[in-house]
């Protein structure tokens, strides 16, 4: 596996298990730059540095437990990579399957530089039983 990708392999087995505490959050940010960028949904503006994705993570933490993160397909060119991979997790109890793609630039340290997920927010709503109506497409 090239360097570009064992940054972000690292940080998926970071983020496995019961629930994101402290220590385990501290472990995902050792594989992103200091000076990162993470987009909790592509399309939004990004958290910036550290201490903003900690707060980010901190913030989302208690919403969900039971992570585990399936990489489907991996792949890169130069300094950015490519993945397909099934996120399962229980969020309100209900145990839930999301496809998402995501896409990473990574730095001359091999450290994530930015980090931006893809997902289908009516997959979301459908796994977790939310009423949807209308065009739901982004």
């Amino acid at each position: 596996m090239p360097i570009t990708k064992r940054p972000f392999a690292g940080s998926l087995a970071a983020m496995e298990g019961d629930h994101w505490d402290a220590a385990r959050i501290d472990r995902m940010l050792s594989f992103l730059a200091p000076d990162a960028r993470y987009h909790v949904y592509a399309w939004e503006e990004p958290h910036v540095g550290r201490n903003a994705i900690r707060a980010e993570w901190i913030r989302q933490a208690p919403a969900f437990r039971d992570c585990q993160e399936e990489i489907v397909t991996i792949g890169s060119v130069g300094t950015t990579v490519y993945t397909e991979r099934l996120d399962m997790m229980t969020i309100n109890d209900q145990r839930v399957a999301l496809h998402v793609a995501g896409v990473l630039d990574m730095d001359s340290n091999g450290k994530i530089a930015l980090w931006r997920d893809y997902g289908d927010r009516k997959e979301v709503d459908t796994a977790l039983g939310l009423n949807t109506t209308g065009d739901t497409r982004t």
